[in-house]
């Protein structure tokens, strides 16, 4: 198993509310920037749940 895909399961299950810095989809963890993906649409002030992580960037569900 490489480093990065260690990061990325230590990700999964973390939590991080929506805001400014972090709207238009890439959160930073670790020194990485990480691209995200809802199902839904999100908004500043809702608090999302890191479900899985893809080669494209990270699953998360509005919680």
């Amino acid at each position: 198993m490489d480093k990065e895909s260690i990061i990325d399961e230590r990700l999964i299950n973390r939590k991080f509310k929506i805001d400014h810095d972090n709207i238009q989809g890439t959160i930073t963890f670790f020194g990485i920037y990480y691209h995200y993906f809802s199902e839904g649409t999100l908004k500043i002030g809702d608090t999302v749940q890191i479900i899985g992580t893809h080669v494209e960037g990270l699953n998360v569900k509005k919680i």
